[in-house]
């Protein structure tokens, strides 16, 4: 009987913690965005060829529009749930592992035996390389056609930066085990046709379906106990 308990309890998947009202929120706004601008964008037309010399409103119209287009554009990124794609990629991990969107200071965070990882999803299609003399990842083929409008690769290594610091904020009044914990980030590009050839990149690059392979390879440094792992979710999921 015991023996049942135990395979069964390796059968659970990890925990998964969403925050959707976020992401209904932000979508909305995305579609807000859009409409809005689209409409300031026609009444600066209309107003252009109204044969009424309204130059000022023509002008106000066409800023407004083209506002609301880039915030729509911005918003945009909130339809793409690199999420779901995580999820799927990292679902067979076992309970002791557990997967936050947007419910911690970092965007994307799994914690697990294997540490703290920040995770940075990437929409980028294509063969994604590391030029070591530019310092910077680069997307190669895919064509023009099907490379327009995708999302670029940034700077994952600022955007690391800036998330560990905001978990290390967050965690500094909060952490009360003694013991310095260890932040590790990895670049996760979601596209099932990436190909990615990254291995000399300075934080760990790989497809979305070999980033499991890397997430559970951890040095001893970064790796967290049973009761490590218990005290950060009650931190991390105290509302």
């Amino acid at each position: 009987m015991a023996l049942v308990k135990c395979l069964q309890s390796r059968l659970v998947n990890m925990r998964i913690l969403t925050n959707e009202r976020l992401y209904k929120r932000n979508t909305r706004l995305a579609f807000a965005a859009n409409l809005g601008g689209m409409f300031f964008l026609v009444a600066s037309v209309y107003v252009l060829f109204s044969g009424e010399e309204q130059f000022g409103l023509y002008l106000l119209f066409l800023i407004l529009g083209i506002l609301f287009m880039q915030m729509g554009i911005y918003f945009n990124r909130w339809n793409r749930r690199p999420d779901l794609a995580l999820n799927q990629a990292l679902n067979s991990l076992d309970n002791n592992y557990t997967l936050y969107h947007y419910r911690t200071p970092v965007s994307h965070l799994l914690l697990g035996p294997t540490g703290i990882w920040i995770l940075l999803p990437r929409h980028t299609r294509g063969m994604i390389t590391y030029d070591i003399g530019r310092k910077r990842w680069r997307a190669k083929g895919g064509g023009l056609l099907s490379r327009f409008g995708q999302e670029g690769v940034g700077k994952p290594l600022v955007e690391a930066s800036w998330e560990a610091e905001a978990l290390d904020k967050f965690l500094e009044k909060r952490w009360k085990d003694g013991i310095a914990l260890r932040v590790q980030a990895a670049l996760v590009f979601v596209g099932e046709n990436t190909d990615v050839q990254a291995g000399n990149a300075p934080i760990p690059t790989a497809s979305v379906k070999k980033i499991k392979q890397i997430l559970l390879k951890a040095d001893e440094k970064s790796r967290l106990n049973r009761e490590q792992i218990n005290a950060l979710s009650v931190i991390f999921e105290k509302k």
